[in-house]
């Protein structure tokens, strides 16, 4: 039989797409049940045995305060105020409303604190992820980072034809000035192959994947995979589209999360295809998120939907970071006395978003 999971939220729309999801997902051991109304899950709680309850904050009355009796599951200061810990459930995890820390910042917190409080806005399939390696259900060690991490800005659009490439190349050129940058790109098919003349026998980011996989992408074979052009530092793009597939969304956070620490970078330049879902859960690490648009009225519709999503799955601090940007059309741009090339009309534009987003 398996152990249930009460999934605990005021919002019953945030609730019930939770247990939809997690009851249809494969990888969960559970049966799910999702609860809004506290009193609904405590009467619940009375009959059915509770192996593992994941909650939000609850709003607490001066009356519940004064009728609290400390205990319940992973008994810690804040079972005093949240009316969660008052469930005998074996364990519980709390959702969060602050998005997780950069781990240079949080090394010094415990592990137990960091392992059981997970961030309430990202995709289903994260929050799952987390429950589960949380909760002990995932046989691999986490990974741990030391030192500083390099910066993570994030370059994504739903639009097709946005400049969105041309744009991440730009901005890792025009950073290169001041800082040390690696550009990587998560297109399936790129020409970025075409900047090194030994493609075909250099390591893609398609080895990058099958040696983190592996537990074996150490900082000097990381190092290794890097490729020097008179532009910029990249990696090379994965070999075929399928090895995309290669990583779920989750590993994803953790492949970026480790070559942050490995790269020995400033920043990161991260190019990605138009699937949100791929991506989402990297939102919340990235200093900045560059959101390529066009003019074109057709593409407002798609524009439009993508924000009311963001808006319900993210914070109000991520959407503060996204940048939307309409990139000049390098092939539509005329020669002029003070501009005799394209490339250093984009680079004065791009140059101008560093200046105003990123150093400012």
């Amino acid at each position: 039989m398996q152990h249930i999971l009460a999934f605990f939220d005021e919002d019953q729309i945030y609730s019930d797409r939770f247990k939809k999801f997690a009851s249809a997902h494969s990888n969960c051991p559970f049966t799910v049940y999702s609860f809004h109304d506290y009193k609904a899950l405590e009467h619940f709680s009375q009959d059915h045995p509770i192996e593992l309850l994941v909650g939000s904050e609850i709003k607490v009355s001066d009356h519940d305060q004064g009728a609290h009796t400390p205990g319940g599951p992973e008994s810690t200061e804040a079972s005093f105020d949240n009316p969660l810990y008052r469930i005998p459930a074996r364990s519980l995890i709390r959702l969060s409303e602050s998005p997780p820390k950069p781990y240079s910042e949080s090394a010094t917190q415990s592990s137990v604190h960091r392992n059981h409080e997970i961030y309430k806005y990202q995709s289903g399939e994260s929050i799952l992820r987390e429950i589960l390696s949380v909760y002990g259900k995932r046989e691999e060690s986490p990974i741990e980072y030391n030192g500083e991490l390099a910066k993570l800005y994030l370059v994504y659009s739903p639009i097709g034809r946005s400049g969105k490439t041309t744009f991440a190349r730009s901005l890792t050129k025009a950073l290169t000035k001041d800082c040390n940058p690696l550009y990587i790109t998560l297109e399936e098919v790129s020409d970025l192959e075409t900047f090194h003349g030994d493609a075909l026998f250099h390591d893609t980011l398609s080895e990058a994947f099958y040696f983190f996989k592996e537990g074996k992408l150490t900082k000097s074979r990381f190092q290794d995979l890097i490729c020097h052009s008179k532009d910029y530092d990249h990696l090379l793009p994965v070999r075929t589209p399928e090895d995309l597939t290669t990583l779920d969304s989750g590993e994803l956070i953790d492949f970026i999360q480790h070559i942050r620490s490995v790269s020995e970078k400033d920043a990161i330049i991260l190019d990605s295809d138009s699937i949100l879902s791929r991506i989402e859960g990297l939102l919340p690490y990235a200093s900045r998120i560059f959101m390529p648009i066009t003019e074109d009225s057709s593409s407002n519709l798609k524009l439009g939907l993508l924000e009311s999503h963001l808006s319900r799955s993210q914070s109000p601090e991520v959407l503060n970071h996204i940048t939307k940007l309409i990139v000049p059309d390098t092939e539509k741009l005329h020669p002029s006395i003070d501009m005799p090339n394209a490339s250093d009309t984009l680079m004065e534009y791009t140059s101008a978003v560093i200046k105003n987003y990123i150093y400012f």
